[in-house]
């Protein structure tokens, strides 16, 4: 089966698939319009719906902030203006052509990193993305996590390239945007310059590490990269600051270190802060977060020291890590893993059959959270309990996919 695909995908161009996977995201654009129009339920995620409002309040020359749950960056409200002055797809528009920018990127960062992946193979991976019905659904229903996803990989395509001041810059300005990207910091730095610098640097002993770390740590390159990203973040950061005060710092980054939400979601998290929602908890929320980020960053600083070496690797574990063992988990999020799994594949050794188990048992917890999420929001039944432990299936079954992924890589090799 997968053999008569890859004929078939060797017939056809990069293009072409692009192309296709365009003409679904518009239809699905068209469908929603229609649907937001005629049914009761909307097909437009209530995320877009409240970027909109912060883009009208600034077209009126006010803050983005006055719409309550704005909790972004107000680059992203001015972006979305022409919602206000042309028309309101404009910015469901903004986030499909992102979608299709990235199967680019893919296809490109692909060629280059395993040039031995036959053109049938490379279009496969890309389908796995331009094809895969979350990323459609995300972008078509208006989310913005494509384009948070279009700038990591702007940053790694560039930073492939040896391009180390435009991968700086795209890569302060996804930290800007969103900040969990700021934990490929240290696998980028350390990628940078080559391996066999950074275990030298590292495994060598004490006396000699200190006598060759500036040398051989801070390279000309590595400091090119920080000082760029470093300062496209902070004077981003400082002019939203000067123009909008402590209300930008708080809602675009400070709220996701407090952040407590008893809404029912993916994360193994949730149960907890459901039952201390009433304020009995003797810990503060802010407490609570930074002792969520514990587990979450330990596992986060080990897997950029062990897996640099292969970033592509490094960067997909610590996305899923992350996800993971966050206080809060969404579909959104799955975006940020899906666009970086195309670049995994072509150096892994996961069989069709291991690959569709392993999809398996990703879904599966899912479609029970569902079920249990249908019964408490439409059936009116107390499901808490079980849709946290849903919630701790997906999270085993998390674990399950990274041990797969380490123990079937191999960067020498390629599909």
């Amino acid at each position: 089966m997968i053999a008569s695909i890859q004929d078939k995908l060797q017939r056809i161009s990069l293009s072409s698939i692009l192309l296709v996977g365009l003409v679904v995201r518009l239809g699905l654009l068209v469908f929603g319009e229609w649907q937001d129009n005629n049914m009761a339920v909307k097909y437009t995620d209530v995320d877009y719906l409240v970027f909109t409002d912060a883009a009208r309040y600034l077209a009126q020359g006010e803050s983005p902030y006055l719409r309550s749950t704005y909790r972004y960056t107000p680059l992203l409200a001015w972006i979305l203006t022409p919602n206000i002055w042309f028309h309101p797809v404009w910015g469901k528009l903004l986030f499909t052509l992102s979608d299709i920018i990235i199967a680019v990127l893919i296809a490109k960062i692909i060629s280059q990193r395993a040039p031995n992946v036959s053109i049938s193979k490379r279009n496969l991976f890309v389908c796995f993305w331009i094809f895969n019905p979350f990323s459609i659904n995300v972008s078509t229903r208006g989310n913005a996590e494509a384009l948070v996803s279009l700038l990591v990989l702007l940053c790694l395509y560039y930073l492939f390239n040896k391009k180390y001041i435009l991968s700086g810059f795209f890569f302060g300005l996804s930290v800007h945007f969103k900040i969990y990207p700021i934990i490929y910091s240290l696998p980028m730095f350390l990628f940078i310059d080559g391996v066999e610098n950074n275990r030298k640097s590292i495994l060598a002993p004490l006396s000699q590490t200190r006598k060759t770390l500036p040398s051989r740590f801070f390279t000309k390159d590595r400091m090119v990269f920080f000082v760029v990203s470093a300062s496209t973040f902070l004077i981003l950061t400082s002019l939203m600051y000067k123009v909008y005060g402590y209300i930008f710092l708080y809602e675009t980054y400070l709220y996701h270190v407090v952040r407590a939400d008893n809404r029912h979601n993916f994360s193994v998290y949730f149960y907890y802060i459901y039952l201390n929602s009433s304020g009995l908890s003797t810990l503060s929320p802010f407490i609570t977060g930074l002792l969520s980020f514990v587990p979450q960053m330990s596992l986060l600083l080990a897997l950029s020291f062990v897996f640099f070496d292969s970033l592509e690797l490094c960067l997909l574990l610590e996305t899923i890590t992350f996800v993971a063992f966050n206080k809060v988990c969404t579909v959104q999020y799955f975006i940020w893993y899906f666009s970086l799994l195309p670049l995994v594949l072509p150096f892994s050794s996961i069989t069709v059959k291991k690959g569709v188990a392993l999809f398996a048992l990703w879904f599966s917890p899912q479609a029970l959270w569902l079920y249990q999420a249908y019964r408490l929001e439409f059936l009116g039944e107390n499901t808490f309990l079980e849709i946290w432990m849903a919630g701790i299936l997906f999270f085993i079954a998390y674990i399950v996919i990274l041990i797969q992924f380490i123990s079937s890589h191999d960067s020498k090799i390629s599909k």
